[in-house]
């Protein structure tokens, strides 16, 4: 098979829609948070407040429901333990999983490649692995994204169960007094701050994670790709959903030799 024209479907559709759908939650969210705890006057509170309670209902299905579906469904290529039945479905989904989207040995060598490479002392590692014989990725992510993943689930987490408390005190849900349960979680972690109070705790917290998703989106986008060999990416996971796999910045084939 000749190299011409061989492309993957980097981002399925379902992983576009919640990438964007984060992504606009996201930015409205800061921003409307920003006005409601600073005051700015670009638009009233009650604007910013109505826009903020919509967007983070789109932000919590983004991150709790779409995004964990699509994890769940990612297609894997098989491997020779699969095939020789010494390899479980399960295991190797949940293996698989694991390398792509969590911060391992081999995302430490290729973070400390990438740092020799800004002072011109070693090569540039491939952020996208293909296994060109079973058709699928190996490897897509850059491996500052995958540290970054599971402390950014830690800040949805807390953004999201601070901001519970900060909506409403009463909130319940199936007659479940949610709120006034978080809050007795704050009240007795609070005072080791300098015995503050659980609600300012809770606000505290808030808006400290919202300071981290800036210094991500800055990492994420203002750091990582502020390349011009990774554009190809921004129309992949915004646009086409595919990639150019002979286009070799930053992209490795693994058993070429074997394709048939």
């Amino acid at each position: 098979m000749a190299n011409k024209g061989r492309h993957a479907e980097r981002h399925s559709f379902m992983e576009r829609v919640a990438h964007l759908t984060h992504l606009i939650s996201l930015f409205i969210l800061l921003i409307t948070g920003f006005k409601i705890y600073f005051g700015w006057g670009f638009m009233t509170y009650h604007t910013a407040l109505y826009l903020h309670m919509i967007f983070a209902v789109m932000f919590i299905v983004a991150n709790w429901i779409m995004i964990p579906y699509n994890i769940a469904t990612t297609e894997l290529p098989h491997c020779e333990m699969c095939k020789t039945g010494k390899h479980s479905a399960l295991k190797h989904k949940v293996s698989g999983v694991f390398n792509r989207f969590i911060f391992g040995p081999a995302d430490a060598k290729k973070s400390w490649q990438i740092m020799l490479n800004y002072v011109g002392k070693a090569d540039y590692p491939p952020i996208t692995v293909y296994d060109v014989k079973n058709k699928g990725y190996i490897e897509k992510l850059h491996p500052a994204t995958k540290f970054l993943l599971p402390i950014e689930g830690l800040a949805v987490f807390l953004i999201v169960v601070t901001g519970i408390v900060i909506y409403n005190l009463q909130w319940s849900i199936f007659g479940l007094p949610i709120s006034q349960w978080l809050l007795a979680i704050a009240d007795v972690i609070a005072p080791i701050f300098n015995n503050m109070g659980g609600i300012p705790f809770m606000r505290t917290v808030h808006l400290l994670m919202a300071y981290f998703f800036v210094i991500e989106v800055i990492i994420h986008v203002g750091i990582i790709e502020f390349d011009p060999k990774v554009w190809k990416y921004h129309k992949a996971v915004f646009l086409t959903g595919e990639e150019d796999l002979n286009d070799h910045s930053y992209v490795k084939l693994i058993n070429v030799e074997k394709e048939r």
